[in-house]
């Protein structure tokens, strides 16, 4: 049976993923919009292979495909075969290569070596993009596996980042404008706990957090008695953020699927040579998932007892550094992405547990995002400037069926699939990031179920018989049926690429 080594990786990231004194709670808003946005719809195309994707719906932690001048990253699949059939770099087993997009081209940024796999996880506003690319050999340590390299594009060149103590693999998570890249890298400790191995039965070594600067690899450290770590952000002051074992209790709901961070663990931030404990909220398991330039940091944490889990900001400024940010009435919830205010997104469960919807954790409030239409779950995946909100949205939490939604202050909650032209057959199942122009980057999937990538850009100050400038209501009712079709053969399609493969 392929192992897909992307699937893999992203089911672990996925998993990861899974707060409180609060001046007020809103609730889902129900006013009529500001404004009814147009925007130009943007289908960013393949190098001849069935699918385009782009980091985001599988993250444990927050990641940029899209810098604020409009420039988009993500990976592309040609028509070739992927040459490691039994342990393809995606589910379709096509060769995929990291591309750029920037006004209408698309740049094949290709890898170490002709004939391999690549993809993109961060794009900074100068243009660094860092991911992985395989180097064309095999792992001696884990017969028949392909290495992984983390790497760096500058310049249109590849920058092969190494790995730590003679490791074979490593991963890059993101990289800041001075060119600190960090991501994790396995040495050749043999540890059954190992964050990575512990997942998918290969790679049992100890996964140790890096931090690349001018051709050296440092490894930060961990956590107390930890021996596993992994460094999930940057930010401009070259802070990091991640998770560390702290020791070797084992944690109980620390995990996925198996034994994912089996071990007690915790977050930290790191900054020059020195490792801080962010603490919890009492129970065995803090992960990060956000880290801003004003030294914030978000993500979920277990409470006494591991019975529930709450979002959480660590402030510097405050004390106690880590606040709870507390639920719409659940017993769990989840921070995942943050703007520079420190107003985060994520997701709450509703009194009872059975339903999650979209949040918005301002400074002294929580709000309620909804979901779309009648779609029961919510999940907010990316927040701008402006407290704009990209996500996803489904009839149940499990997303098998999705649409992607745009919120934002005055609600209630967009479906983006109104800004899908009648020429498309493309639906979109979430939105994955949005930059404070308002651009938002969308998974997209075909009605076979193939992932496509979306760019949306307003176009609200362009004449409104602009060629391609789309309006929600430009749809008349025959056209809405032909959409209609079309998103039922693609939620077709994409249960049955569920089947294969991790959304």
């Amino acid at each position: 049976m392929n192992k897909s080594l992307r699937t893999a990786y992203a089911v672990i990231l996925a998993a990861l993923m899974v707060s409180g004194h609060l001046a007020a709670q809103e609730q889902p808003a129900t006013l009529g919009h500001k404004k009814s946005h147009r925007y130009r719809f943007i289908e960013l195309e393949t190098f001849g292979g069935p699918t385009a994707y782009l980091y985001g719906s599988d993250r444990i932690s927050e990641v940029s495909i899209l810098n604020e001048h409009g420039v988009v990253t993500g990976w592309t699949t040609f028509s070739t075969l992927d040459p490691y059939q039994d342990f393809c770099w995606d589910g379709d087993c096509f060769l995929a290569h990291t591309f750029q997009w920037q006004n209408g081209a698309i740049t094949d940024l290709r890898a170490l070596v002709d004939g391999v796999n690549s993809d993109a996880r961060w794009i900074t506003n100068n243009g660094l993009i860092a991911g992985d690319s395989e180097n064309g050999e095999l792992d001696p340590l884990n017969p028949g596996f392909p290495e992984i390299r983390a790497v760096l594009w500058k310049h249109g060149q590849i920058i092969d980042l190494g790995t730590l103590d003679g490791g074979y693999e490593s991963v890059a998570h993101a990289v800041n404008s001075k060119g600190q890249v960090v991501g994790l890298s396995l040495n050749t400790i043999p540890d059954p706990n190992s964050i990575i191995g512990s997942f998918y039965g290969i790679g049992f070594q100890q996964t140790r957090a890096f931090l690349w600067q001018n051709g050296v690899m440092q490894d930060l450290g961990t956590l107390g008695k930890g021996t596993n770590a992994i460094a999930l952000l940057i930010n401009e002051r070259g802070q990091v953020a991640g998770d560390s074992y702290t020791g070797t209790d084992p944690s109980p709901s620390c995990n996925y699927r198996g034994n994912v961070f089996p071990l007690t663990t915790g977050g930290f931030l790191w900054e020059r040579g020195k490792m801080t404990d962010l603490g919890g909220l009492g129970g065995t398991c803090t992960l990060v998932s956000g880290l801003n330039n004003r030294s914030e940091v978000i993500g979920f944490s277990n409470l006494a007892g591991d019975q529930a889990y709450h979002a959480f900001r660590w402030e510097p400024a405050t004390q106690p550094h880590l606040r709870d940010l507390g639920t719409l009435g659940g017993s769990f919830s989840t921070a995942r992405a943050m703007n520079e205010s420190g107003d985060a997104v994520g997701d709450s469960a509703l009194s009872g547990d059975q339903v999650t919807h979209a949040t918005l954790w301002g400074r002294h409030s929580i709000t309620d995002l909804g979901a779309v239409g009648t779609d029961r779950c919510s999940t907010g995946y990316s927040v701008n400037s402006s407290d704009q909100v990209v996500g996803i949205s489904g009839p149940d939490c499990g997303f098998a069926e999705a649409n992607a939604f745009l919120w934002e202050r005055g609600g209630p909650m967009i479906d983006l699939n109104a800004f899908v032209p009648p020429s498309s057959d493309l639906h979109l199942r979430a939105g994955a990031t949005i930059n404070d122009r308002g651009e938002i980057a969308a998974f997209a999937a075909t009605p076979d179920g193939d992932r496509r990538a979306v760019l949306l850009v307003p176009c609200d100050d362009e004449p409104a018989d602009s060629d391609g400038c789309l309006g929600a209501a430009a749809y008349s009712k025959e056209t809405q049926s032909v959409r209609e079709a079309a998103v039922a053969a693609t939620k077709e399609g994409a249960g049955a690429l569920l089947r294969r493969r991790s959304d």
